[in-house]
């Protein structure tokens, strides 16, 4: 079984954030810009905003839907992430672009939030994946609720 969290340096397997992350950097081609004459790498998604969709889909999934899993899927010109469940407690796609915030799971938040792998204030959505894809590449996540999942989608480049 795959550890949730990771805390130290000494343990034999990295957490599920972790290992999504390096999942992602695995399958995921680098981006390369002229930047003042200088050859410029980049990730095709920002850290911070591909760090904080994984995080989401962890805490607030629900996990009631047993028989279902978080998906990540990447694409030649996008990435999904797929969490069980429908939004909580009159939250919308629309909402969440304005930053209201809503647990579904309070101690799984707390947890991670003490394993520094979240702040305490919210607005993470307008401030780290919509902003980050902004800066990054100039377009924004599609927050999509769909049945009983909750998907986002980070594509890969900016408008041509």
């Amino acid at each position: 079984m795959t550890p949730l969290l990771s805390k130290s340096d000494d343990l034999v397997e990295n957490g599920i954030v972790e290992q999504a992350l390096n999942f992602v950097q695995r399958n995921t081609r680098v981006v390369v810009e002229a930047q003042g004459g200088r050859r410029v790498e980049r990730p095709a998604y920002p850290p911070d905003a591909l760090r904080e969709c994984i995080v989401n889909a962890l805490i607030h999934r629900d996990y009631l839907l047993t028989s279902t899993d978080i998906q990540l899927a990447v694409y030649g010109d996008r990435l999904e992430i797929v969490s069980p469940g429908r939004l909580p407690n009159g939250i919308t796609p629309d909402r969440m672009r304005l930053g209201t915030r809503s647990t579904r799971n309070q101690l799984l938040k707390d947890v991670m939030r003490d394993y520094r792998y979240l702040e305490h204030m919210g607005m993470r959505i307008p401030r780290k994946i919509i902003l980050g894809m902004k800066e990054h590449n100039g377009t924004e996540p599609d927050l999509i609720e769909q049945d009983e999942r909750f998907l986002v989608r980070l594509l890969a480049q900016g408008p041509n």
